[in-house]
């Protein structure tokens, strides 16, 4: 299998979740919403075998084909997510949120 296609699919996903958000599908949307400190971030990191956040902000960027501004580790209830910041070559900045143990995307938390 060509490496196009696994690609072809985190974008599809990366542009499923952007949709989704803006029309205001039915996402669950978790009740608490905690980001962590880059000195947690790291502990926790370990301590839970999470993918690294450069590398989340890595691939994130180049399945939207952007780039990379930044990326915090958050915890959304018991999950861990990663809110990954891009800017796009049309200037508009996207965030994508991926969930830190499996790298998939996955909806916005409510911005409480």
């Amino acid at each position: 299998m060509s490496s196009a296609r696994p690609r072809a699919l985190v974008i599809a996903s990366l542009l499923l979740a952007l949709v989704s958000a803006s029309a205001g599908a039915s996402v669950a949307q978790p009740t608490r919403r905690q980001c962590l400190t880059p000195g947690e971030t790291l502990d926790v990191i370990a301590a839970n075998r999470l993918a690294g956040a450069r590398e989340t902000l890595g691939k994130a960027a180049g399945a939207a084909r952007a780039e990379p501004l930044g990326a915090r580790l958050c915890r959304w209830d018991d999950e861990f997510v990663y809110e990954i910041t891009l800017l796009r070559s049309d200037g508009r900045v996207l965030r994508v949120f991926v969930d830190a143990a499996s790298g998939k995307v996955v909806g916005s938390p409510a911005d409480n």
